[in-house]
């Protein structure tokens, strides 16, 4: 009997998809089915799953001959999710050997239909750079808010509840989980296992530079649940958003158009502390970063850099492995029991 489906969709990642897909198949005291989404990749990602698939029992695999995005992978691995529990995990981002497990034992601890961790970022080298905490209960009002979910790869629902509240909108490009998680806050409290359970890869390859849809998943998601808002007396944070996006552009090197939102933030929102940003992102945007990224690494709790570096290293262990046959990754998970 399978506990947990874990759906990874996934698009021309072939050199980061094998760390995720092990990171997955390495979790213990559960038993899982793995669905890989190959959403209408052109490298070599789907001769790869194939021979994962045939050597794997766990693994399912479903092709996509052209993109459905995010949205509709997602929700072609929940149609073939026999998991009492869905988990979302994204091609490029890293599990905890104990991830469902903890998941598992504080939903049933708290009663709760869906849950979510604590995560460290980290670099394209697989160094810690910042942390997110969580907090769990009934999150509804701040969800309204802001997405306060660090990563769709944390999140654990219960199957039917996902599909009983429509899983994920394919009309939206951006935001489109945040919009699932607010559904799904409004029938469960949220169980939260504020631990880093899961490594978020913040690298540059994996930015995105076309802010738009981002923008205007907000402005769908303010909108739609804009009476329900109300009724928390609460509203979209639009100012925590563009600072959001603004951050991001800077990484990505858009200097222009970072300086332009900090710009926007300070004279038509009045957050006027982030008016020196302007001059920043102009003149010295890779210090600006640099430093941005050096404060977000000095708060890192040591406990939290002692626990992911316990199972963080056996990744880096095991990405010395030839990839480029399945069962390099079989046999490090081998070695690791």
């Amino acid at each position: 009997m399978v506990d947990v489906t874990v759906i990874v969709p996934t698009h021309n990642r072939r050199h980061m998809l094998p760390q995720a897909v092990h990171s997955v198949l390495r979790q213990h005291s559960v038993s899982i089915e793995l669905v890989v989404v190959n959403d209408g990749s052109t490298d070599d990602t789907r001769p790869w799953l194939d021979r994962l698939a045939a050597t794997d029992p766990r693994v399912a695999v479903v092709h996509h001959e052209q993109p459905r995005f995010i949205s509709g992978a997602r929700n072609a691995g929940l149609a073939r999710a026999a998991g009492r529990w869905v988990a979302f995990c994204d091609d490029d981002d890293l599990w905890a050997p104990d991830k469902l497990a903890k998941q598992l034992g504080a939903l049933r601890a708290g009663s709760a239909r869906w849950g979510c961790t604590g995560v460290a970022v980290v670099d394209e080298n697989l160094g810690v750079i910042g942390h997110h905490h969580v907090e769990g209960g009934d999150v509804l009002a701040a969800l309204l808010e802001s997405n306060r979910i660090p990563t769709g790869s944390t999140v654990i629902a219960e199957r039917d509840l996902v599909r009983e509240v429509g899983g994920f909108d394919t009309a939206l490009r951006g935001s489109e989980d945040w919009d699932l998680w607010i559904r799904l806050a409004r029938h469960s409290p949220l169980a939260a296992v504020d631990r880093p359970l899961i490594a978020y890869r913040l690298g540059r390859q994996s930015l995105s530079m076309n802010i738009n849809p981002m923008r205007a998943g907000r402005l769908v998601i303010a909108e739609r649940y804009a009476a329900l808002a109300a009724a928390y007396s609460v509203s979209s944070d639009e100012a925590g958003h563009e600072r959001y996006l603004a951050r991001q552009l800077l990484r990505g090197g858009a200097r222009w158009r970072a300086a332009t939102i900090f710009a926007a933030l300070a004279f038509r929102h009045g957050k006027w502390r982030e008016l020196p940003r302007v001059a920043a992102a102009l003149i010295a945007p890779q210090m600006t970063d640099r430093l941005g990224q050096a404060r977000a690494a000095a708060a890192v709790p040591i406990s939290w850099r002692q626990e992911v570096e316990l199972w963080l290293q056996p990744i880096r262990d095991a990405s010395q492995v030839s990839t480029q046959h399945p069962r390099a990754w079989i046999g490090a998970r081998e070695r690791e029991a």
